[in-house]
């Protein structure tokens, strides 16, 4: 699979259930491979997204958590999708809510024949959640590529980084601040050695 230099990218669609899911393909017509993005709400990952695809306001963001309710696709350069699933664990999103998102983003992350590798999103600042803990385990369970991300790590010193670090002895995890550019390539970097490792299809 040929290195995605994150160069160009376009929102393709918001789907609210898994039969409005998009078929992406390359040039050639082959699916895309499919980058999961999936976390608490508030995490930053809309944020994220915009840092990551160099683009200001790709992926909107809000000071309310919860905002995300649908599934997202984006494509990169033609060659992968990035898909942002809707944040959980938001308590004031209503149990209807919750009943819907539940469903949409386990069934997307257990049936989706495409997706490659999933990138977890947790605060530098906060302790693992149970749903975070469960998506980890069901991900090792089901040998599925799973990166954790420490966002808003410029809030933390070097001294609080590193006893937070101990924490992610069990798996690969990387820090990243959008006031760091180097954390955009070393995402970058990372993301195309997970994908070379796991095949494009």
């Amino acid at each position: 699979m040929k290195k995605i230099p994150f160069n160009q990218a376009a929102f393709i669609a918001a789907v609210f259930d898994l039969k409005s899911l998009p078929t992406l393909v390359d040039i050639e017509g082959k699916r895309l491979p499919e980058i999961a993005l999936v976390g608490r709400s508030n995490v930053g990952k809309s944020s994220l997204i915009n840092h990551l695809l160099n683009r200001r306001s790709l992926a909107k963001t809000s000071s309310t958590p919860g905002k995300t309710q649908s599934i997202n696709f984006f494509t990169i350069d033609g060659q992968v999708a990035l898909v942002d699933l809707p944040g959980y664990g938001y308590a004031k999103v209503s149990k209807e809510i919750k009943k819907k998102w539940a469903p949409l983003i386990e069934s997307y992350l257990e049936h989706s024949q495409h997706l490659r590798l999933i990138l977890l999103l947790i605060d530098s600042r906060r302790e693992l959640t149970e749903e975070d803990l469960n998506l980890i385990q069901w991900a090792s369970f089901h040998n599925k590529s799973l990166l954790l991300i420490c966002t808003k790590s410029d809030k933390l010193s070097a001294g609080e980084l590193q006893k937070h670090a101990k924490h992610f002895s069990f798996g690969s995890f990387l820090y990243y601040s959008i006031k760091d550019p180097k954390a955009r390539i070393r995402l970058i970097e990372t993301i195309n050695t997970r994908l070379q490792e796991h095949g494009p299809h």
